[in-house]
């Protein structure tokens, strides 16, 4: 004779209906562990942070295989861990007071954004301690730091502006970390590279390349921006 066994399902105190008719898992302290974990391990593992940690382990280790695993484990993993955590958090609300479209909390966009720019920050590193080395031509250098002081002040700018605007604030803040990691790669990239002086016709030409790509993907975000509002 089979036995059915029906999920246990732990009790409870939810917040009165009437004052709070939907609920999400930070509002109980038995849930809200289950979610902040969810979180934490899908910012850890999202495909960004996995491409770069994988790019990372490939320039270290001078091999494919090695990075390949990585990335495949965080991805793979991570998604599951994330959703069964997830799923897990969630299991606590009855499903008709599930409140699923709260925003998560601001500081928890800038976090997810500062592990991005921590795992970012170690890349922009490498590349210039690579570029800083005697077999790479002045040139290069040059022209590889014009593109990266447009990119600098293009991303510096955006969260200035950002923060000027209400509307679009708390985007900027999650940009923060990110725009003062390359500011100061960048910075640190003009110390490293050059004796004080960067003049070179191969700057220039860097940087209007940057220029030019950053006009192109406005242009092209503006296209779709009208033609989604069309």
């Amino acid at each position: 004779m089979n036995a059915t066994h029906e999920p246990i399902r732990e009790e409870v105190e939810l917040p009165d209906p009437e004052t709070q008719p939907l609920v999400h898992p930070l509002d109980l302290p038995e849930a809200r562990v289950q979610f902040r974990n969810a979180w934490l391990i899908g910012a850890c593992t999202s495909l960004p942070v996995a491409t770069l940690v994988a790019a990372i382990l490939a320039y270290v280790g001078r091999t494919a295989v090695g990075p390949i695993i990585a990335f495949v484990a965080l991805v793979v993993f991570g998604t599951l861990a994330t959703r069964w955590s997830t799923a897990r958090a969630w299991d606590y609300i009855p499903r008709k007071r599930q409140d699923r479209d709260r925003p998560l909390p601001s500081l928890w966009d800038i976090a997810w954004c500062g592990i991005l720019a921590l795992v970012f920050g170690v890349a922009l590193l490498l590349i210039v301690f690579r570029l800083e080395r005697d077999d790479v031509p002045l040139d290069v250098r040059a022209f590889t730091f014009g593109m990266c002081v447009v990119a600098a002040v293009l991303v510096v700018a955006d969260v200035v502006f950002g923060l000027i605007r209400s509307a679009r604030r708390r985007r900027a803040l999650a940009g923060l970390p990110g725009a003062l990691v390359v500011a100061a790669a960048t910075i640190l990239a003009f110390v490293l590279w050059f004796d004080g002086d960067a003049g070179s016709s191969e700057l220039l030409w860097g940087a209007v390349t940057m220029a030019a790509a950053a006009v192109i993907v406005g242009a092209t975000r503006l296209w779709e921006r009208r033609r989604t509002a069309g």
